[in-house]
């Protein structure tokens, strides 16, 4: 009995011997990969400041109106994503008979080629693994990176990912941040480099994340997605629109009109016994900006339909003032505002599919153009620190672990 209880301790301990070494093979890569993230000197946040005031919708026209979605997703890995359900067929023939400009397909870290026939095409993919949902939408995408963190982010790591992808996408939008709090408010008064943030995602809204950067004075500026992953579902597309004022569909109008913020969010309600038909059948009805000026320090927006409520958001996220039932309304804005965005709210149809327009944000300036925050700098001193430290544990921790199974195989 002692030497078959004998035998079956070594069976098992080089069953463990096998699997162990697999774990900790594992565990040293994932170490080694958030060992090797740079540490960054922050600044602190500062709101928008100077005498004039820029209005990102200046050189807007109103007859060049593009609907626009840059992120939904397709099948792939044999359907082991979520998208199993949609073809990239189906999204061509369903935002073309929506009477979108320009869309693209933002797979999983793969860009998707189907569309670049299209005079539109944009190349674009979703950057992320991680259980957090800490995602980016990569638009105008040169190539993939396949870096991540994906065992949770710290504000580091965040910054290191948007710098990585700055090198090669036009633009970098971040994604969804309130889905499953991937990005709180708190990181957005230090995020930099990064060009825009869905606000509006038919997942989750970000509108706390949206203002907190803002009020850090950095010009964020909004993008709205469907984010679809089924489009024979009526609440997953045409929920969430970017409307982007561009001369042309043309990729390089398209994309710097995007990144100038000339560009505005819809929010469009789902209501019982809708379908994809009657989506495509009421989008051509929605409201329209048809003006957007600043003048004399008063901003000054019209719309194509009375609108129910004209609200202008101001510093921190707070109200600082409304107009009701009119298609268009003006606000003063005070030495006092950093800047001001404005929802617009129309009564739906069906009463459960109300619109709401969120244009981006005036604010002040100085200078003869606004200058983004500069990014943060890696803080070359406490980086070589948090790595010697990191590392020195790192491998006093697989000593241990090596020392303790020799230990338990001699008893054996």
């Amino acid at each position: 009995m002692h030497k078959l209880l004998t035998l079956l301790g070594k069976g098992l301990i080089l069953l463990l011997k096998g699997v162990g070494l697999v774990i900790l093979s594992i565990l040293i890569i994932v170490l080694v990969l958030y060992l090797s993230a740079p540490i960054y000197k922050f600044s602190e946040p500062a709101p928008f400041k100077g005498e004039k005031i820029w209005n990102p919708y200046a050189l807007m026209d109103s007859a060049n109106w593009h609907k626009a979605n840059f992120h939904m997703h397709t099948r792939m890995a044999g359907g082991l994503t979520d998208g199993r359900s949609n073809t990239s067929g189906a999204i061509e023939r369903t935002y073309t008979a929506l009477g979108y400009g320009a869309f693209s397909i933002s797979d999983y870290m793969r860009i998707n080629p189907t569309l670049n026939m299209k005079p539109f095409y944009i190349p674009a993919y979703e950057h992320g693994y991680g259980i957090k949902k800490n995602h980016q939408v990569c638009i105008g995408a040169k190539s993939v990176s396949f870096l991540d963190y994906p065992f949770g982010q710290t504000l580091q790591n965040k910054q290191h990912i948007i710098n990585v992808l700055k090198k090669h996408n036009e633009i970098v939008a971040i994604a969804h941040p309130e889905f499953r709090k991937g990005y709180s408010p708190e990181d957005f008064k230090y995020l930099r480099n990064y060009d825009l943030l869905e606000a509006l995602n038919h997942y989750r809204f970000s509108l706390k994340q949206w203002d907190a950067a803002l009020s850090s004075g950095y010009p964020a500026y909004i993008l709205a997605s469907d984010d679809a992953h089924d489009v024979n579902k009526p609440g997953e597309v045409a929920r969430c629109i970017t409307f982007i004022n561009s001369p042309s569909i043309k990729p390089t109008d398209i994309i710097s009109n995007l990144k100038a913020g000339n560009a505005y969010g819809v929010s469009v309600g789902k209501y019982e016994g809708q379908t994809v038909d009657s989506t495509i059948n009421g989008i051509h009805s929605l409201p329209k900006v048809s003006n957007i000026t600043v003048k004399d320090d008063s901003l000054f927006v019209s719309v194509t339909a009375n609108a129910l409520a004209f609200r202008f958001i101001g510093q921190d996220g707070k109200l600082k003032g409304r107009v009701l039932n009119k298609s268009k309304a003006s606000f003063k804005i005070n030495e006092t505002e950093s800047y001001i965005r404005t929802e617009i709210l129309f009564k739906g149809t069906h009463g459960s599919d109300s619109v709401t327009i969120y244009l981006n944000p005036v604010y002040r300036f100085s200078g003869v153009a606004p200058v983004k925050p500069a990014g943060p700098l890696v803080n070359v001193a406490s980086t070589l620190v948090y790595r010697l430290i990191g590392f020195g544990m790192l491998f006093s921790l697989v000593i241990s672990i090596f020392v303790f199974r020799r230990r338990i195989f001699k008893r054996f």
